[in-house]
């Protein structure tokens, strides 16, 4: 199928698609937890036991809804969400008093492709003149590990999924990731055709860990060449099946 190893030792921000190597710090809120990280694969796979999704091109974060309250998680930083002011109405987009939500951090370019300067510029709180941030901050969900206070880190990743498809509603800035169960390579052909370098692949029965799981889920390399743009639209998600 393929070779899995160690996450490697990068530290958030740069390259800011890669994940930090150690745990982040506890998450506040309902289930409290460390950040569950990837292992590297060698190419991507076909697996019915295995759900593929585009590799974005941001930083590892995880959102925490309390009561309305929005938490932002993203490496050893306590709380950038002064710097992503577009994401705190985000409860408004959840079906739940309380969630703990892993995903993506993105900042979106006037085109609504990901730009790393200014993400990278936001997380070491830099602004534009006059106060603004440049871009548009967005996340993508990618797991749910706690539900109105019930953890559900002992749940299969296919179960923790079934539950955030019912729990987030859509928009522009923040929506629940789309894949492929099954089909790593055909997922790897479209992240291709979107300018994407990596795919995830999880395993649907393996339960959330905190720390590098590489057993149950792996960064993969996108094998040939892409034929996209450099920065895919994030509006090119939505051409994914929501599995």
């Amino acid at each position: 199928m393929t070779s899995r190893s160690r996450a490697a030792a990068d530290q958030l921000v740069l390259p800011l698609d890669e994940q930090p190597a150690a745990p982040m710090t506890d998450i506040p809120g309902p289930g409290r937890s460390t950040a569950m990280l990837p292992g590297h694969g060698a190419q991507p796979f076909d697996d019915e036991g295995w759900f593929f999704e585009p590799w974005w091109p941001g930083v590892l974060a995880t959102i925490v809804i309390d009561d309305g309250r929005v938490t932002l998680m993203a490496g050893q930083l306590t709380d950038p969400l002064p710097a992503f002011p577009d994401l705190r109405s985000v409860a408004g987009q959840v079906r739940s008093r309380r969630a703990v939500i892993p995903g993506t951090l993105l900042v979106l370019d006037s085109d609504g492709r990901p730009d790393p300067a200014a993400l990278r510029a936001r997380l070491a709180g830099e602004n534009v003149r006059g106060g603004a941030f440049s871009g548009t901050g967005a996340f993508i969900c990618a797991d749910l590990i706690d539900r109105d206070g019930r953890s559900l880190a002992d749940l299969p990743f296919g179960g923790r999924r079934a539950a955030l498809l019912e729990l987030v509603v859509d928009g522009d800035q923040f929506l629940s990731s789309r894949g492929l169960r099954g089909e790593g390579r055909t997922l790897a052909d479209a992240a291709a055709s979107m300018g994407i370098e990596s795919v995830s692949a999880r395993r649907l029965d393996a339960p959330w860990r905190p720390g590098v799981a590489a057993e149950s889920w792996l960064r993969l390399p996108v094998v040939g060449t892409s034929v996209g743009p450099t920065r895919p639209l994030l509006v090119l998600l939505q051409r994914l099946p929501l599995d």
